[in-house]
């Protein structure tokens, strides 16, 4: 039986918001609080901006839709998969995603267009290498009988509770390999950046002690990287360092808490309490045409 919580408008920590949080505090709250609280900005501009995508998120979408796409049809029935319809749903993905968004790198010049060939390309690459792989072999094999308890993209965002304190830890895709234990796989479609998927697999693992009160030692957490043939990043945790991490995420949280007015109902500080962070990391932000057009005198101010 799994647990599952009731909403509380407090903020939760994850690791995407906070690395959105320490690398710049202005794009924060862009994403996170501007449309409810930032007066300066109309909600549709906002809204556009917001929706703005890029080709390295749309390859990922597309691989991810995919993959969760084949597995639900597979614990659905067991027909053999027709990969080249699958390689052909994948570029159908590409090609709506193309002609549906916005994206970043057209919006703000980088690009006169995007090219649909490269995106199917690198796609078809990532998915290949996903039929290569030893888990597509052993889920269109000996994990079939144990289909029904699959959990594909769970709907919940993955919340969780570490020491109290909300937190979110979503995987790709979690099943039981043996009685008391849960497999976790998450598919990666970038560069391998093991120290941060590392933090992501500590998640995962109290994700799994708190929403399906399974042991740690009892979890095997996977990240499957997919812009490589056979790499992976599978690691076990002793409870000293899930301690440790449970520290730093109330550490990083409380952080996060000193950016709000009112912590319970997770209402922001004034805009000018959130700084900006000029560099290269502008180049990947939706929300630069705002920082561009803004007047000296609402620079940032830093908070307490």
């Amino acid at each position: 039986m799994s647990r599952k919580y009731p909403f509380t408008p407090i903020l939760g920590w994850s690791v995407s918001r906070y690395e959105k949080f320490d690398r710049c505090k202005r794009w924060y709250y862009y994403d996170y609080y501007a449309r409810k609280h930032d007066k300066d900005v109309s909600p549709q501009d906002l809204a556009f901006l917001r929706s703005l995508t890029s080709a390295s998120l749309e390859i990922g979408n597309a691989v991810h839709d995919t993959i969760a796409t084949l597995l639900r049809r597979l614990k659905r029935k067991t027909s053999p998969i027709d990969t080249e319809k699958v390689l052909n749903y994948s570029s159908s993905q590409v090609d709506r995603a193309i002609e549906g968004k916005n994206f970043l790198e057209v919006y703000y010049g980088q690009r006169e267009t995007i090219d649909a060939a490269d995106l199917k390309d690198r796609v078809g690459s990532c998915l290949k290498n996903f039929f290569g792989s030893r888990w597509y072999e052993w889920l269109t094999g000996e994990a079939i009988p144990g289909r029904s308890s699959w959990i594909i993209e769970p709907e919940d965002y993955g919340e969780l509770r570490i020491n109290g304190l909300k937190a979110y830890c979503k995987a790709d895709f979690l099943f039981p390999i043996t009685e008391g234990n849960l497999c976790i796989l998450d598919w990666k479609t970038g560069k391998a950046d093991r120290e941060r998927h590392r933090r992501q697999m500590m998640g995962y693992v109290l994700y799994a002690r708190d929403i399906f009160k399974v042991a740690a030692d009892e979890v095997k957490a996977v990240i499957v990287y997919l812009d490589e043939p056979n790499e992976e990043l599978e690691s076990s945790f002793s409870g000293s360092e899930l301690d440790e991490f449970a520290g730093q995420i109330a550490k990083e949280t409380e952080e996060m808490y000193r950016y709000c007015e009112n912590v319970e109902e997770n209402i922001p500080r004034p805009k000018s309490f959130f700084p900006k962070q000029a560099g290269r990391l502008c180049a990947y932000c939706n929300y630069r045409e705002l920082c561009e057009s803004e007047p000296e005198e609402k620079r940032a101010v830093t908070c307490p």
